[in-house]
C-alpha cells in the first residue's frame, strides 16, 4: 500500500527512470499500476531549473560572473548611473542646471510584463511547463527592458561627456 502512495506522490514530479530506482520496480511495473491507478507518469522537465544567487529567480542560464543577465544589466545600470553622477560634477553650471531639471524625466516607456498563466483545471504536466514558459518570457521581458534602460542612461552620459569643456 505504501508503495502505491508513494507512486501517487511521485507520478509527474519526476522521470520514470527516477521512480523505477526509488520504488525498486521494472519501469513496466510501474507502468501498469500507474495506468491503473489513472496516474500520468509524464514529466516536464524545466528549462529554467538554474536559480540565481544574485536576485533569487529561477532563469534559464547563468552567465559567466555566476548571475543571470537581467542582474548583470542591473549592475551596468548601476555603474552607468555612477559615471553620470561623476559627469554631472564635470559640467558647467548652465549644463549642469539642464540635466538636473530633466532629471525625472528619464522614464522610457516599458513593454508590457507577460501575464502569470492559469494553471487551474491543468494536469500536473502542462502546468509545470506553462509556468516554465512564463519564467522564460519573465527573464527575456525583463533583459528587453533592462537593455533599454542602459541604454538610454549609456546615450545620456555620452551626451553630457561632450559637453564637458577640456575632454
Amino acid at each position: 500500500m505504501s508503495e502505491e502512495r508513494r507512486l501517487a506522490e511521485w507520478a509527474g514530479t519526476m522521470p520514470l527512470r527516477e521512480i523505477c530506482w526509488r520504488l525498486r520496480r521494472s519501469r513496466e511495473s510501474v507502468k501498469q499500476k500507474a495506468k491503473r491507478m489513472g496516474l500520468s507518469l509524464r514529466h516536464w522537465e524545466p528549462a529554467c531549473a538554474t536559480v540565481c544567487p544574485g536576485c533569487g529567480c529561477a532563469r534559464t542560464r547563468l552567465g559567466r560572473g555566476g548571475v543571470c543577465r537581467p542582474c548583470e544589466l542591473r549592475a551596468l545600470v548601476r555603474r552607468a548611473d555612477a559615471e553620470t553622477a561623476e559627469a554631472m560634477q564635470l559640467l558647467p553650471p548652465s549644463a549642469r542646471a539642464v540635466y538636473e531639471a530633466t532629471e525625472t524625466k528619464l522614464e522610457s516607456s516599458v513593454p508590457d510584463r507577460p501575464q502569470e498563466p492559469a494553471v487551474d483545471g491543468m494536469d500536473r504536466y502542462h502546468a509545470d511547463k506553462a509556468r516554465d514558459a512564463y519564467h522564460a518570457q519573465i527573464e527575456a521581458w525583463e533583459v528587453r527592458t533592462l537593455t533599454r534602460v542602459l541604454k538610454a542612461r549609456r546615450r545620456r552620459l555620452e551626451r553630457m561627456r561632450e559637453k564637458i569643456p577640456n575632454q
